[in-house]
């Protein structure tokens, strides 16, 4: 890859490092991402380099930026490799850093990106997308259970895929019953956010923003996924961390009933149950395998933890329902 990158781009990388769930390399103050494209449109990666210019004509410094190749082209392709890379400021993160503010400061600024976005859409696609996941694992499903697997993780999938079953369809009736009750407000505008926006998504050491992570829509996308996050870490909630995070951010962006129904039915689809399923069948190493029969124990013991988090919800972030509206599950224990 050294020999590759010097050949397209003129740079000679000393050594690699991570940056993120990708890998990089730093050189003199910059920090150079490359992203693995070979699953992705090109009319998807041209929307990605629009909203990346947008924001980096908003001020946002720490955006990263396709660079172009030696022939001037955003993408490189060799015979086995298919990238980008990004580059932005090698700058270190500020002790004072607030993920709130932030978050809410970058979603201002990307509800105003002027063009129509198709490919990284995903606005009014939750619905849709939950059930086909539903239906895909719950089809796998009746072919294991019709198969009679011996093996430990698969009777653990057959037992409780029942549960996360009920638990999806509660999600997506509540997401429903959102969209039907309640009306969008401004706060209310897609915007730029995150596939699965999380504490390490702009970074630990320095700070960067990268398009590959990012698609179009709701703000309550991310604010949920990181909430979730900060729950999955030790299945408790730090609801200190959780008031400042909100509280930051609704500082710049107050959410609305909609905003916060939105975000309530995000947190009610167990998508960290449909990952290590997934995740599990798509592996052959059994040493992969045994981390996700590992992660699936964790999740399991734990899912009477996560009702009583989703009960607690609102009150723990200080919303009464009956002011806003807010229809309360019951079956929740």
């Amino acid at each position: 890859m050294i020999q590759t990158i010097y050949e397209h781009y003129g740079l000679r990388p000393n050594e690699f490092m991570p940056v993120g769930k990708f890998e990089g390399f730093q050189y003199r103050d910059i920090l150079y991402t490359i992203i693995n494209v070979k699953q992705m449109e090109q009319d998807e990666l041209n929307e990605l380099y629009q909203m990346s210019q947008f924001l980096m004509g908003q001020g946002d410094r720490h955006v990263a930026t396709f660079m172009p190749n030696l022939n001037g082209e955003m993408i490189t392709e060799t015979e086995t490799e298919k990238f980008i890379i990004c580059r932005c400021l090698a700058e270190e993160k500020n002790p004072n850093f607030s993920p709130g503010h932030e978050l809410a400061v970058f979603h201002q600024k990307g509800r105003l990106f002027p063009y129509e976005v198709e490919k990284a859409n995903r606005l009014g696609q939750w619905k849709s997308m939950w059930e086909k996941r539903l239906d895909q694992m719950e089809q796998f499903w009746y072919g294991r259970l019709r198969a009679l697997p011996n093996q430990e993780m698969e009777k653990r999938f057959l037992e409780t895929f029942p549960y996360y079953l009920g638990l999806t369809e509660n999600a997506i009736q509540y997401l429903v019953d959102t969209e039907i009750d309640d009306l969008p407000r401004s706060v209310d505008a897609a915007t730029i956010c995150h596939h699965r926006f999380g504490q390490k998504t702009w970074g630990e050491d320095y700070v960067y923003k990268l398009p590959a992570d990012w698609v179009f829509d709701h703000p309550s996308r991310d604010i949920a996924e990181y909430i979730r996050e900060q729950y999955l870490l030790t299945y408790a909630v730090d609801e200190r961390h959780m008031h400042q995070f909100l509280s930051e951010y609704e500082k710049v962006n107050p959410l609305s009933s909609f905003s916060w129904r939105l975000l309530y039915a995000r947190l009610l689809f167990p998508v960290h149950y449909f990952e290590v399923i997934e995740g599990y069948y798509s592996v052959q190493d059994e040493r992969q395998k045994q981390k996700y029969y590992e992660k699936l124990e964790g999740v399991l013991a734990h899912s009477s933890h996560y009702e009583a988090f989703l009960k607690r919800f609102y009150q723990s972030v200080g919303i009464s329902t009956s002011r806003y509206h807010i229809p309360e599950l019951t079956w929740i224990h």
